[in-house]
């Protein structure tokens, strides 16, 4: 029997800290029937054990000390095609987030990101289709061994050819100093935090990613991290 459309999705989640645990516990399910939180765990035993009985679709999943190794973990929970494994790292937090993706996560979420982004990436992750994932993959994996991936398609060259001068200068800005807060970027390039993240959200819907570290794997993976074409003169905000 096929499952409901609107069946909601059902998210596991895994994270030593308790206070990590309540807020997207809280988060995921105030926006039930879309999803709901279907089980929760504090070590990776007890989180192979969940996800075996549970059978979520999106596994958040936080690196922390443990007996098991993590990478091992995520390579074990991604064995099931129907759960895709979401990372979930601080912004300074130290996650090999390529071996992560090597592993078969299907994407990385900054606790920093704005809630109403981290509901977008699990519907994203939940939906995604897996042939991509993989593709996306080898190419990180390619980058991850010798400093860049050489693959250009055809789909993806129509994605970026709608990036306008400004979201590109905006791209090359975020991979040069990729632990910038959004202020300082800002200053940087002259405009406001606000524009910022207006351009950001345009850049996140053309190129089908998820969040800021999805932007920057994209980047380094593609190379749009150098200048193709003269940059315009300025930043201009219209108000």
């Amino acid at each position: 029997m096929r499952p409901d459309h609107r069946d909601p999705i059902r998210v596991l989640l895994i994270d030593c800290r308790p206070l990590v645990l309540r807020g997207l516990h809280d988060l995921i399910n105030a926006r039930k029937p879309q999803m709901e939180v279907s089980g929760q765990a504090s070590t990776y035993t007890n989180a192979l054990d969940l996800a075996d009985q549970l059978r979520p679709n999106v596994i958040f999943f936080s690196f922390f000390p443990d007996a098991l190794n993590p990478l091992e973990v995520v390579a074990g929970l991604t064995r099931s095609a129907e759960m895709k494994v979401l990372v979930l790292k601080g912004l300074y937090e130290a996650v090999p987030v390529a071996q992560a993706i090597e592993a078969g996560a299907r994407g990385v979420v900054l606790a920093e990101d704005p809630t109403e982004s981290i509901i977008r990436a699990i519907i994203k992750v939940h939906h995604r289709d897996s042939g991509s994932d993989r593709a996306w993959a080898g190419g990180l994996s390619g980058y991850a061994s010798i400093g860049h991936v050489p693959t250009q398609c055809n789909l993806e060259q129509a994605k970026q050819a709608r990036l306008t001068l400004r979201e590109k200068e905006l791209i090359r800005a975020i991979v040069g100093d990729p632990s910038a807060k959004y202020i300082s970027i800002a200053g940087r390039l002259g405009i406001s935090e606000h524009t910022v993240h207006n351009h950001l959200s345009n850049i996140y819907q053309k190129l089908d990613l998820i969040n800021r570290i999805d932007l920057l794997m994209y980047a380094l993976k593609h190379g749009l991290t150098h200048n193709e074409e003269p940059p315009e003169s300025t930043w201009v905000e219209l108000d």
